[in-house]
């Protein structure tokens, strides 16, 4: 997702089974037993129904990046 001091900052972005839930938190706990890199763990959450494909059926990160800087400009900012 865009950042304006870094750049970009990472989001996960999932597909839930029917009736589960995930917290951010949950997550990054989940990653860090997997040792995952500090800096590649997810700032933000998102649940989808469906990826956005590409016409060649791959998921299209391009539209998952306008899809959260939409959201992000759409949301209301910290005071």
């Amino acid at each position: 997702m865009p950042d304006a001091h870094m750049g970009e900052k990472m989001c996960a972005f999932v597909i839930l089974r029917a009736g589960q839930s995930l917290e951010l938190k949950t997550l990054v706990d989940f990653l860090l037993t997997k040792e995952i890199a500090k800096f590649k763990l997810p700032e933000r959450l998102e649940v989808l129904a469906d990826f956005p494909v590409s016409t060649f059926g791959k998921v299209s990160k391009k539209a998952l990046g306008e899809m959260v800087a939409n959201m992000l400009q759409n949301s209301p900012q910290p005071s």
